[in-house]
């Protein structure tokens, strides 16, 4: 029998493939923000990481296939709108094929992310770039063997975000990638969920 477990936290970064960028704005200096709020309150006047927030997910699934996805990702609040988050990927596969034996591969790299969030009424929900720089395993069908090269992925998407405490944050999100290259580990459309917790005091 199979087991699955999936587990998306806050301190991890997939997803399937990719890991949340839960997003979150941190309360002002005034009144204490209302959970669920539909507005994002203006950020705190502080040091560098008053603006920060750590996030991402961790995917595993155990069976005949087993998975492991790792993607954390910290992000720098410019304004109450604007996000740019960096991290690490890495993701492990390995499939049994019985008597054919097993196959395992290892797909690792970083990624930059860019979200910006409607005024408003519409202040949880986010338009989000992703630009992933990938080594990947790439098979040579002529000869049979695994080689690994480099994939740049360009991708665009869409997110909701909600509040869960004054300093956490849920989100999920969809993406499309452009590259359309057959070693893509990516498949469209790419969605996503996971939690968000800001490190300012």
């Amino acid at each position: 029998m199979k087991k699955i477990v999936v587990i998306s936290f806050f301190a991890l970064s997939t997803s399937f493939f990719t890991l949340c960028q839960a997003q979150y704005v941190r309360p002002s200096d005034g009144p204490p923000t209302t959970v669920g709020s539909t507005t994002n309150p203006a950020l705190q006047s502080g040091g560098f990481g008053d603006n920060l927030s750590i996030g991402g997910s961790f995917g595993l699934y155990i069976g005949n296939t087993t998975y492991v996805g790792l993607e954390p990702l910290l992000s720098y609040h410019f304004n109450k709108s604007l996000m740019f988050g960096v991290g690490p990927i890495y993701q492990y596969i390995s499939e049994d094929f019985g008597p054919y034996g097993t196959y395992s591969s290892s797909t690792y790299g970083a990624r930059a992310t860019v979200m910006f969030f409607l005024p408003e009424d519409l202040s949880r929900v986010f338009l989000m770039g992703e630009y992933d720089l990938l080594n990947v395993p790439e098979e040579n069908f002529n000869t049979g063997y695994i080689y690994r090269g480099t994939l740049a992925m360009p991708m665009l998407g869409l997110g909701y975000k909600d509040q869960v405490t004054d300093k956490l944050f849920f989100c999920v999100y969809g993406l499309w990638n452009f590259n359309t290259s057959y070693f893509n580990p990516f498949t469209n459309p790419i969605i996503n969920a996971g939690f968000d917790l800001g490190l300012w005091k």
